[in-house]
């Protein structure tokens, strides 16, 4: 099997995912993944509680904890992403991989990763690409 990387690079509620050679050329877009709930007020979180899809029936206490909903919507997609890769895994889809996120989602990308994903991960960066054209992806992100 040949030397296979992916990347992914994005923010809380968007991600892009890569493949390229083993040099780190030849970038392709595999899949973009989005989660709209990440970037959702607060308040348009708090009008979804009794949504099945939004989380649970009785979400965090407002009072406590005001960032709460949006906070379990990044942890979501964090675990949605970790999926995704574990199903690379699974295909052997890829060797390596990179992961390109602002610092706190990183952190959490991180926690989701099950272990087998972790093995793969050669670099993260703590940087937010999402708004970055995937033509100028492969000069911002270095390949090991």
């Amino acid at each position: 099997m040949a030397d296979k990387l992916w990347i992914l690079v994005g923010n809380a509620s968007r991600m892009r995912l890569f493949s390229a050679d083993a040099r780190g050329e030849d970038w392709r877009l595999l899949e973009e993944l989005r989660h709209e709930e990440s970037r959702a007020h607060e308040g348009d979180l708090k009008e979804q509680r009794d949504n099945p899809n939004a989380g649970t029936l009785h979400g965090p206490n407002e009072e406590k904890e005001p960032d709460a909903r949006q906070e379990m919507e990044h942890i979501r997609f964090a675990r949605e992403l970790a999926g995704r890769l574990d199903r690379g895994v699974d295909s052997h889809a890829f060797e390596r991989l990179i992961i390109a996120a602002p610092p706190q989602f990183l952190g959490r990308l991180r926690k989701a990763l099950s272990k087998r994903a972790l093995q793969r991960l050669v670099l993260d960066l703590d940087a937010d690409y999402s708004n970055v054209p995937a033509r100028e992806l492969p000069r911002r992100v270095p390949v090991l």
